[in-house]
Order: structure tokens, then sequence, then C-alpha cells
């Protein structure tokens, strides 16, 4: 495993700090915070040496796998008392609101 320290300094002359590590010789880089891919704009913004297409076959992947995994959990979801509350709070009584991930509809 190999571990990195990056900066990159933004317009206004804020300088920002990221730590990622690669496992693959340096295709593919995760932030060290989460394990997550680094998105290819992050890549190219902190100057992260990845190689752009592994990284963003990795970066897909990653991403069809925790829609994945947020439908299979939400298929039998029930919205609580207080979702329901936020949703007509914010959309209005008798509105219908649509997860846009899973499709489900729901009438306020």
């Amino acid at each position: 495993m190999r571990l990195q320290k990056f900066q990159r300094t933004d317009e206004l002359g804020h300088t920002f700090y990221a730590e990622a590590y690669t496992e693959d010789g340096g295709k593919v880089w995760r932030w060290t915070s989460n394990n997550a891919v680094c998105p290819l704009d992050a890549c190219v913004e902190y100057g992260i040496p990845c190689d752009m297409d592994a990284q963003k076959v990795a970066r897909e992947k990653e991403i069809d796998k925790v829609l994945a995994d947020y439908r299979r959990r939400m298929e039998n979801h029930v919205p609580s008392a207080e979702e329901m509350y936020e949703m007509r709070a914010a959309f209005g009584e008798g509105a219908e609101v649509v997860n846009v991930i899973t499709g489900k509809k729901i009438k306020l």
C-alpha cells in the first residue's frame, strides 16, 4: 500500500489537504478518511497521479454498488411519521414525492 498526502490551493488562496492511498501501484486511489474511490475531478484538483480510465471504472463500480445496496435496503421501507411530516412541510399536502433512486412514489 502506498499512502500519500496531497494539497491544492483555491482561487482565494485557501489551501486544502487530502490523504489517499493506492494498492495497485498507483492506478486507483482511495481516500484514507472513508476508503472511497477518489472522484476524477478531485484527482485533477489535488494532482493525484491516477490512471484516469482505471479510476473512472473503479468509481463507477463503487457508485453502482452503493446504489444497489440502497435500493435493496429501501425495498420495504415505510416512511416514519417524522419523514411524512417533513415531506408534507417541504412539498405540501397531496403532493406526490418520488425517490429518484428507487422510483418509489409516495402520495402525501
